[in-house]
C-alpha cells in the first residue's frame, strides 16, 4: 500500500467491511479495501479483508465506526 494510508479495520466478513465503507465514504472519506482472500484462503478462518484510510482521516473513521452497531 502507498504512504500515507493506514489500516483501520480488518475482519473476514466482507459484507461488513462493503458495509463499513459504504458509511465512511457517505462522510467523504476516502476508502480502499484490500482483499486478502483468495480461491483458497476461503477455507481458512484467518484470511481478511482491510480498510484503508489516508493517515488524515484516521481518527473520523474509527470514530464513525466506533458509533456503528455493525
Amino acid at each position: 500500500m502507498a504512504e500515507g494510508w493506514v489500516v483501520i479495520y480488518s475482519s473476514n466478513d466482507s459484507n461488513k467491511t462493503e458495509m463499513i465503507k459504504s458509511l465512511l465514504e457517505d462522510e467523504e472519506i476516502n476508502v480502499v479495501i484490500i482483499n486478502k482472500m483468495d480461491s483458497m484462503q476461503l477455507y481458512l478462518s484467518n484470511a481478511e479483508v482491510e480498510i484503508h484510510v489516508q493517515q488524515s482521516d484516521v481518527v473520523q473513521a474509527k470514530y464513525i465506526i466506533s458509533k456503528t452497531d455493525l
